[in-house]
């Protein structure tokens, strides 16, 4: 029963444009380190294999010291690694996979499945993009009494021209396991009849809309059964957090709400900050946002709040806003509880939102 490492989507030397230049030369030195800690652990639990379906580096030809950095990492392994290029690292004459390579390393170099024997008892079947796009069949000559895995980059999300693949795809291949990359969130262990099947998603975010932890699978592949972990790669992470303007009325109050919100990690964290709701007043945005720099690996700050009016500024109007604040008082003046008072406030400002063609409020106050 092999043990695998199964990664994709490592994107080696992503450009990390939205960041500051400093921050952004933070990431891309933790892609490496973040890369060779998953390695590491690898060796330590005596894996057998190492796949990578696709986009190791972001581009096809990166710059020269990166793809000997991420060689010579590959070359520790302690075991065969096997890379499928995907549409961002595809295979071209100038590709560092066309090179020298160590080796343990093996690129699958065709448009269509090929062979890897792996061990007496499983196959390892890959293709490589040689393109920015690709459509790869899933079908190959697979032998039966043995553990047959596919490694190749597919979208599981679209049909796009990046080598989509469907359920019903997987299912009728045949294959033990699929080892994709492409979609950048976690799939999940996935079946799809006999087929077992799973993207890692990215080993580390890009941008502020890849948040969240990211990582890789490890375990067992066999033809008794897949047992694969989702872990955490450990990288510089992207955070969304957004802090409401309702019942904050000083900048040391929002300094408080804010602190609440930051995790223990902060320190590898490129976190967006966005205000909300209604403000009572201005905030020193300037020394928020010095603070958050503080803090954080990189940190924006947007102020989507807007200036607290007097929920009840249409009482007296002949109107429609009118009848509809009257109406609403009236259900707020009988509420039996505060609980029902805030509800009819929150459902005026609502209405009044939709009135006025703004923004609807996120809660009740």
């Amino acid at each position: 029963m092999p043990k695998i490492l199964h990664l994709a989507d490592l994107h080696l030397g992503a450009p990390y444009d939205s960041l500051p230049p400093q921050a952004a030369a933070a990431c891309r030195t933790a892609q490496l380190e973040t890369f060779a800690m998953a390695l590491h652990r690898a060796a330590d639990l005596g894996t057998d294999a190492v796949l990578i379906a696709g986009d190791l580096f972001d581009a096809p030809t990166p710059p020269a010291p990166l793809a000997v950095q991420a060689m010579t990492l590959l070359s520790k392994a302690r075991c065969p690694v096997l890379i499928a290029p995907g549409n961002h690292d595809y295979l071209c004459p100038e590709s560092p996979y066309c090179g020298e390579l160590p080796e343990n390393v093996h690129v699958f170099d065709r448009t269509h499945l090929e062979p890897f024997q792996l061990d007496g008892d499983t196959v390892v079947w890959g293709a490589a993009f040689c393109g920015a796009s690709a459509a790869i069949p899933v079908t190959a000559p697979l032998q039966q009494d043995v553990c047959n895995i596919l490694l190749v980059h597919a979208d599981l999300l679209t049909g796009s021209g990046y080598n989509p693949l469907t359920a019903a795809d997987l299912e009728a291949s045949g294959f033990t396991y699929a080892a994709l990359g492409h979609n950048h969130e976690f799939s999940g262990l996935r079946r799809a009849g006999g087929t077992a099947y799973a993207c890692p998603g990215s080993l580390m975010g890009r941008t502020a809309q890849e948040d969240g932890p990211r990582g890789y699978l490890l375990g067992e592949v066999s033809r008794a059964g897949v047992n694969l972990q989702w872990t955490p790669g450990g990288g510089v992470e992207f955070l969304s957090l957004t802090q409401s303007m309702e019942g904050i009325g000083d900048d040391r109050a929002l300094g408080r709400a804010v602190a609440a919100q930051i995790p223990p990690h902060h320190s590898r964290i490129c976190a967006t900050l966005t205000l909300s709701g209604e403000k009572r007043y201005e905030p020193d945005l300037a020394a928020l946002q010095n603070a958050l720099a503080q803090v954080f690996l990189s940190a924006a700050l947007r102020d989507e709040s807007v200036r607290w009016r007097d929920p009840w500024r249409y009482a007296a109007d002949d109107g429609l806003r009118g009848a509809v604040t009257r109406r609403f008082r009236k259900q707020y003046d009988d509420a039996a509880d505060e609980g029902a008072r805030a509800q009819a406030l929150f459902a005026l400002r609502v209405a009044l939102a939709a009135l006025e063609g703004e923004a609807f409020p996120q809660a009740a106050v």
